[in-house]
């Protein structure tokens, strides 16, 4: 089982370990809610060094990444970044995840970690000479910082200047003496950072990070409060959520294709648009108490319609929550459903997403 940069911190301060797409990764440190809690009033210090971490770069970076990736990839002005998906030939997603426009035709992919080496072979096979791909997994560390204090914590370590980042920036910069690359945006809906940093020196960041935040609220953060986060938000989970058995266009991510221009998978897409989407992505909660989870059957008038692919119980509607596909005519918000459980079925509703909306 792989282990991140930052596997021994996580064993120094007891966390509770566990399996996550072949990583060892840390489930929690503290009480989940106690992580949960502090990512939305505070701070939050998670590593996500599973993810994936692929550099693009040579003079046919941009008309490659054109071709491989759903977004248009010249809308993304250098110093920024942009989510993304990329398809196989069948219009089916591969993987989705951050395109960082760092300099000129430098380019860094953040992928999710359950398909990487697949996500990289299939990159390497549609490359040109003048393309080169560079898998820095193993070589560079990620960290994300989420929560409302997340800005005084940077501006503490990186300088007053900080304060003027915009959602989807992505600079390099040096902190705690250690060159980094910084880019606005995760996965919780709160204000907060991702990290890019040399996996020898991630030891040293993680640190300065908790120092910076001990007055002000910071907890480590695993993996279980994470989920709870992303999920009231309606953000997808890589593996349940999108898979290479569905589309982008059952997921309800049209917004990030462009059809304006060629891709792998866009006459797919567009057939599957002509003959009409059968199933979509729903958020749903539950009206009973329950905690929802992958893989029940979704009922409607004693007549199965879909499957769960999320679940989990959120502190903030505090209610059982998730997110299914189910036959496209019932994924309206205000629809009546059941969702299996224990044998019995739950009544439940559709509902807009996100789950989670700040006050």
């Amino acid at each position: 089982m792989k282990q991140t940069a930052l596997h021994q911190k996580h064993l120094q301060l007891k966390a509770k370990m566990n399996e996550f797409q072949g990583w060892q990764v840390a489930y929690q440190y503290s009480e989940v809610l106690d992580e949960y809690y502090a990512t939305r009033t505070a701070a939050g210090l998670f590593d996500i060094g599973f993810l994936g971490r692929i550099e693009v770069s040579g003079t046919g970076a941009l008309s490659f990444l054109q071709k491989v990736v759903t977004r248009n990839v010249a809308k993304i002005a250098e110093g920024m970044s942009s989510y993304g998906l990329i398809c196989n030939d069948s219009g089916y997603t591969l993987n989705d995840g951050l395109i960082c426009h760092l300099t000129g035709n430098r380019y860094m992919l953040s992928t999710n970690a359950i398909n990487m080496e697949n996500v990289l072979l299939w990159l390497k096979n549609h490359a040109t000479a003048d393309v080169h791909i560079t898998d820095v997994t193993q070589s560079m560390a990620q960290l994300s910082l989420q929560g409302p204090l997340s800005p005084r914590i940077m501006e503490s370590l990186a300088g007053p200047n900080f304060k003027k980042m915009r959602p989807k920036n992505v600079r390099e910069i040096t902190m705690a003496d250690t060159p980094i690359i910084v880019s606005r945006t995760g996965y919780t809906g709160e204000h907060g950072y991702e990290l890019f940093v040399p996996a020898e020196h991630a030891e040293t960041i993680w640190d300065a990070v908790l120092s910076a935040g001990s007055t002000r609220g910071i907890l480590p953060c695993g993996y279980a409060s994470r989920d709870i986060l992303r999920l009231e938000m309606g953000y997808f989970l890589y593996g349940n959520d999108i898979n290479e058995t569905r589309t982008p266009l059952e997921a309800g991510l049209s917004a990030v294709i462009d059809f304006k221009k060629d891709f792998i998978g866009k006459e797919a897409l567009l057939k599957v648009i002509a003959d009409g989407v059968k199933e979509k992505l729903m958020g749903f909660e539950l009206l009973e108490k329950g905690v929802p989870k992958v893989g029940s059957s979704v009922f409607s008038e004693n007549r199965e319609i879909g499957i769960v692919t999320s679940g989990g119980q959120s502190p903030h509607v505090r209610k059982g929550i998730g997110l299914g596909y189910v036959v496209s005519r019932y994924a309206q918000p205000g629809q009546e459903i059941e969702i299996e459980m224990k044998d019995r079925e739950i009544a439940a509703k559709t509902v807009m997403l996100p789950f989670f909306r700040k006050k």
